[in-house]
């Protein structure tokens, strides 16, 4: 597992205790997964099961192409199946799980129904690729810096041989255990997607507004970000300057002023602009500007002309086109999304934007918008609830 004690400690003691001060006892998070692994060194696989390793886990800035997901989802190769294909291990959470330990039994062995899911595919992509459900085990989500950057465990996970089930289609499908089927087991694994410089951009996290700092998402939703160091008096819409962090455990410095990111992805040259969460009632974007993508406050005027429709329709409404980022207004909005495509071409109704799935309603799923990110990559972090007639 890679270490915790550097960048992102010396920024959680200075910012929350005050420079100067060193924290003395070792973090909570290390000596609850310590404990966890000192238990399973006593346990012995489940009859019939094959133990498996499993190596590190990434989450979707990590990877190559970068791959956000509907919801957080880290990936690593497991081993010791015997195959000579590659086999690769999931988690997957909802957007507000929360630390704690989390019984993997209550999922079902279901990847639709389960919050916390632990899932693998062996000899992927292949014609001979098998799923592999957890059933049994425990999860153990130590940090959590933002939803896409946490520390966690895995404890005694039993995985059983499935196949693809009701729903077979739609943005999340099901899965059911083959009775006789085989199972594999991981002992203890760990995985840490916690980044030099990460900050969680959601409006009431502990980075989002830090002394002097401005937390620039990465992703287009806002929920994965990495630190500036806002050093200047530069507000929203004044020419930036930012200077490149000297090493990896320090940060880019610039002169916008604190909250205000210095960013060129929605101009040509590089400006502050204030971040934003288009989830909270009050976004607290500057007169004349929107929360937009990337959480940046910006004019509808800009989005427009690259490629970000809006609809005047409020949440519930009908829309004037089938489809359009976004409607509604500031502290509500939406996305115009016709599901079944029976309002025609012309017509489709507001969904209220939601980031996790256990934000949606009975008999509502969390759709998404997929924004294509250069190098082959994907975004599929907005999302938003609708009825799905299930």
């Amino acid at each position: 597992m890679k270490s915790i004690n550097g960048w992102w400690g010396a920024v959680l003691v200075s910012g929350l205790i005050g420079c100067g001060q060193e924290a003395k006892e070792p973090a909570p998070e290390q000596a609850e997964i310590r404990a966890a692994e000192q238990e399973a060194r006593f346990l012995t696989p489940p009859a019939g099961c094959t133990e498996i390793t499993v190596g590190e886990m990434v989450n979707g800035i990590e990877l190559t192409p970068v791959q956000y997901e509907r919801q957080p989802t880290f990936r690593g190769d497991f081993s010791n199946t015997g195959g000579a294909q590659r086999d690769e291990l999931r988690i997957r959470l909802d957007m507000n799980t929360q630390p704690g330990l989390y019984d993997l039994s209550l999922g079902g062995a279901n990847t639709f129904t389960c919050d916390q899911c632990v899932f693998g595919y062996q000899d992927i992509g292949t014609t001979s690729q098998k799923l592999f459900v957890a059933d049994a085990g425990a999860l153990l989500l130590a940090l959590q810096v933002s939803p896409q950057q946490t520390v966690g465990a895995l404890s005694n996970v039993v995985l059983r041989e499935s196949v693809l089930a009701t729903p077979t289609s739609g943005p999340y499908t099901g899965s059911s255990v083959v009775s006789g089927g085989e199972c594999r087991w991981i002992r203890f694994a760990t995985w840490n997607t916690v980044r030099p410089g990460g900050c969680d951009p959601r409006q009431g996290s502990l980075t989002s507004n830090l002394h002097d700092t401005a937390c620039v998402s990465d992703d287009y939703a806002a929920t994965d970000g990495t630190l500036q160091r806002a050093l200047g008096t530069k507000t929203q819409g004044e020419a930036c300057t930012a200077t490149p962090a000297e090493s990896e455990h320090s940060l880019t410095t610039t002169d916008c002023e604190q909250g205000f990111a210095c960013t060129d992805l929605l101009s040509d040259d590089a400006q502050c602009l204030k971040t934003c969460d288009f989830m909270t009632a009050t976004p607290g974007c500057p007169t004349g500007t929107v929360c937009g993508v990337y959480g940046l406050c910006i004019e509808q005027s800009v989005l427009e002309p690259i490629g970000f429709a809006f609809d005047t329709a409020l949440i519930g409404e009908a829309c004037s086109a089938s489809f359009t980022e976004f409607c509604g207004v500031e502290g509500a909005r939406g996305t115009c999304f016709d599901p079944d495509g029976a309002a025609g071409p012309a017509g489709a109704t507001c969904h209220r934007y939601a980031r996790a799935r256990s934000e949606c309603g009975a008999g509502e799923e969390l759709g998404y918008i997929y924004y294509p990110l250069s190098g082959g990559g994907g975004d599929r972090g907005y999302g938003f609830c609708y009825f799905d007639g299930r």
